[in-house]
């Protein structure tokens, strides 16, 4: 069922594919151990038929100095089949006067969707008390993503107070977050994790919380980038199912760069260009039927300061290259 919300694209009612997913009693979220799942016979369908999978931006990957609204255009001039937009940008954009149904439609138009935002800050709290407090300000951000149009929400721990970090805390505060985000929004919602924080650096920590929760429709959110600094293995995809995936984060990592425990965002580069099995985890992606997008996420300065028109079709025909090699 996941699968074909994924090919379709938001051009069905959210709302109403969460509802009739969720009455499937049959909906499972992870590989039976010992049963390899059949690969996806579909075909590539995305980038001319050179992708498997939708290619995403993440809007962070350019400056932020260019707002919302030029991030959209860039990204549909050079390519890109849906975008990942940011909280603050969103917000900033109402701020200015904006309305958020409007660019949504001007996203759509484009030809572009919105899989998912990024993010909800905070939501991953140190107590039950703490996430009630913050109830408000979660609920301006659903409302945010419900209105630009997307999918899904990002779930994010509490930074500031991650060595009070608990996975079971967490797991009923993302109960509450999909609950919310579910009924009250017609969206979904995936845990995000790190490689810099502790609790919650790799696949197997983030799938504690997200199962802990106890709701069939629980996902994650794998960047590849924090899987290899994390120690996230990549055949650690094979033990979940493509659709325990709300997307998949893309990027390279530059030689020389050992799994640490730091924030090292600003060294991300073009896939093709570092290290990392790109290709292998690609191939184990497709095995497991993940179908969502690709969202090509680089925090990095230098590439930020390229003429961002430029920097966007090169980056964007690097990612499909990458994604052709998968077979």
């Amino acid at each position: 069922m996941y699968i074909l919300a994924h090919s379709i694209h938001g051009f069905m009612n959210r709302r109403s594919f969460l509802q009739s997913s969720l009455a499937l009693s049959s909906f499972s979220l992870l590989a039976p151990d010992g049963i390899a799942l059949a690969k996806s016979e579909s075909k590539n369908t995305w980038q001319n038929g050179r992708s498997f999978w939708p290619i995403c931006l993440d809007t962070a990957t350019l400056d932020k100095k260019l707002g919302i609204e030029k991030k959209v255009e860039l990204a549909a001039e050079a390519g890109f089949d849906c975008i990942e937009p940011w909280d603050r940008e969103l917000a900033d954009f109402e701020k200015k006067g904006g309305s958020l149904s409007d660019l949504g439609k001007r996203i759509t138009d484009l030809g572009l969707y919105v899989p998912s935002v990024i993010g909800l800050w905070n939501a991953l709290d140190v107590s039950k008390e703490a996430f009630k407090k913050r109830m408000d300000e979660h609920r301006d951000r659903l409302r945010m993503v419900t209105e630009i149009g997307s999918q899904n929400v990002q779930v994010i721990p509490n930074f500031k107070k991650k060595k009070l970090f608990d996975s079971e805390v967490a797991s009923w505060c993302y109960g509450q977050v999909l609950d919310m985000a579910n009924n009250d929004y017609g969206i979904g919602a995936g845990v995000v994790f790190l490689n810099f924080f502790p609790g919650l650096s790799t696949i197997e920590e983030a799938k504690k919380v997200a199962l802990g929760s106890k709701r069939k429709n629980a996902q994650i959110i794998p960047d590849i980038y924090h899987m290899y600094l994390g120690g996230s293995k990549i055949s650690d995809l094979k033990n979940i199912a493509g659709d325990f995936i709300t997307i998949f984060q893309f990027s390279d990592c530059p030689p020389g760069i050992q799994p640490h425990n730091r924030m090292d965002d600003a060294k991300r580069v073009l896939p093709g260009d570092g290290v990392l099995p790109l290709v292998d985890t690609l191939n184990n992606l497709r095995e497991i039927n993940y179908t969502g997008p690709v969202s090509l996420e680089l925090y990095n300065p230098e590439l930020r300061a390229r003429e961002p028109r430029g920097f966007l079709e090169e980056a964007l025909e690097k990612t499909v290259s990458v994604c052709a090699k998968a077979s």
